[in-house]
């Protein structure tokens, strides 16, 4: 043999003199699941006893209120996908009412001669002779006050309502 590729005379070449125990390992192996299934066995007896517990605290409800269809209270804008009208056909319909009372001629109130019309020919009808003028309304004088506001005293508010353009009086 070469002495070169001998492993007693290469330095660097080292390996462990003894090996790992495997009884040791075996016995560690084996420990270890028994905790772990001990352990397992343990939270699910816990965990029973305290579903248990919870069971007789809460009070007991008949069987037809646990099968009864639970609505929200009023008022419901919408209605429940499994009791009424899906979501997604109540949203089409009222959009096709938008657009219906959008684009075509209908009463808002006949006794008054009240109508709705088209919004494009409102739009028109507003672009040609444009918004209505309406007279203003003037404020009603305030209840008489009790005791004058003094001169000196100038609040943040009088300064505002003040009648000078700098807001002093």
């Amino acid at each position: 043999m070469n002495q070169h590729t001998e492993p007693e005379n290469n330095p660097t070449v080292a390996h462990e003199h003894t090996d790992a125990d495997s009884h040791v390992i075996t016995r560690f192996g084996i420990g270890l699941a028994f905790i772990i299934v001990v352990s397992q066995l343990l939270l699910w007896w816990l965990f029973n006893a305290f579903s248990e517990h919870e069971t007789n605290l809460s009070p007991h409800v008949s069987a037809i209120v646990r099968t009864a269809p639970r609505l929200p209270p009023e008022p419901r804008l919408q209605g429940n996908a499994p009791l009424d009208l899906n979501p997604r056909l109540d949203l089409m319909k009222m959009r096709e009412d938008e657009d219906t009372f959008l684009n075509h001629y209908g009463w808002i109130d006949p006794d008054h001669g009240v109508v709705h019309v088209p919004i494009d020919q409102a739009l028109n009808f507003v672009a040609r002779t444009g918004l209505p003028k309406f007279k203003a309304v003037e404020p009603k004088p305030p209840a008489a006050a009790p005791h004058p506001p003094r001169a000196a005293k100038t609040s943040v508010g009088a300064m505002h309502a003040s009648p000078s353009p700098q807001g002093v009086q």
